[in-house]
């Protein structure tokens, strides 16, 4: 039995009722790159929530590395937090490290990658609906063939990105062209050949909807670099509207407003009420979509 208890990560209730009563007024975040201004904002929007309640925040990056983000947590747990809000890493489905935050008391709120497990409380934006407004947009702007730069295989966001892409085609009467659809992984190298593949088509795509405006980026310094001819005429979208498009010659045609730092103040809000509930009576899980809004760029 004690084998198994560890097996598990098991900590009895008198430890978890322990971190409940010795608070540190201090918060995890877990992000995998801070350089990425979606993350960046929305930590100002946590970081913005605990200030305002006398908490400090504990930031880390998992830099997309599993092992990494365990290690993090188990670093938070020696440190006490009250309470973790995580961004998991691209790949994860095994969420019992996260799970053994809950079974020790401490209260767990995912922000924009949905968890493979439905027992934490999740902030997002609105994907499916976001995806269904870049897709739609570039319909409207006369196209038919367009390609879709879905994100990491097993990603739920995607998953979501790419029901909105469908819904928006089957809205317009646009059959699906299963070949202008590829998983990419965030890599450059893996965007371009994805473009590359498809732009050999005997019927290629005249316009691209990316998972991130990250990718969108890459995509048009592919088409820069190998497609000159297509720079002006191919139109990309993507999720994340950067303030460095604005100093860009050459940018998507239109971005998704995904208002992170809002996301960052809702799951710091949500992680407040899980803190004060206390040994109270367990509740479900809840999950928050926050509007978004395309945003046209001339």
């Amino acid at each position: 039995m004690k084998a198994l208890a560890r097996e598990l990560n098991y900590i009895p209730n008198e430890a978890a009722r322990h971190f409940k009563l010795n608070r540190t007024s201090t918060l995890g975040l877990i992000v995998p790159d801070i350089l990425d201004q979606y993350y960046a904002f929305a930590a100002n929007g946590v970081e913005a929530a605990a200030e305002e309640r006398g908490y400090h925040v504990m930031l880390a990056q998992s830099r997309e590395d599993e092992q990494k983000e365990e290690r993090i947590i188990d670093l938070m747990i020696r440190n006490r937090v009250d309470g973790v809000v995580a961004a998991i890493s691209k790949t994860r489905t095994d969420m019992a490290p996260y799970q053994k935050l809950l079974s020790i008391g401490i209260p767990v709120v995912c922000i924009g990658r949905e968890p493979a497990t439905p027992e934490f409380d999740f902030v997002s934006s609105n994907n499916m609906e976001g995806g269904r407004l870049a897709t739609d947009f570039l319909i409207r702007q006369g196209h038919r063939h367009i390609a879709h730069l879905r994100g990491p295989e097993g990603m739920r966001t995607g998953n979501a990105r790419y029901e909105g892409y469908k819904l928006a085609l089957e809205q317009h009467g646009i059959p699906l062209r299963e070949e202008l659809v590829e998983v990419v992984d965030f890599s450059r190298e893996h965007t371009e050949a994805a473009l590359a593949r498809m732009l050999a088509l005997e019927v290629p795509p005249t316009a691209v909807f990316a998972f991130k405006n990250y990718m969108a980026l890459d995509g048009i310094a592919f088409l820069k670099k190998y497609h000159p001819q297509l720079v002006d005429v191919m139109p990309f979208t993507g999720f994340g509207n950067l303030p460095i498009l604005d100093y860009l010659d050459h940018k998507p045609a239109a971005s998704i407003e995904e208002s992170s730092h809002e996301m960052g103040l809702e799951a710091a809000m949500q992680l407040f009420s899980r803190i004060r509930e206390g040994e109270g009576e367990e509740q479900s899980a809840r999950s928050i979509q926050l509007p978004c809004k395309l945003v046209v760029h001339v």
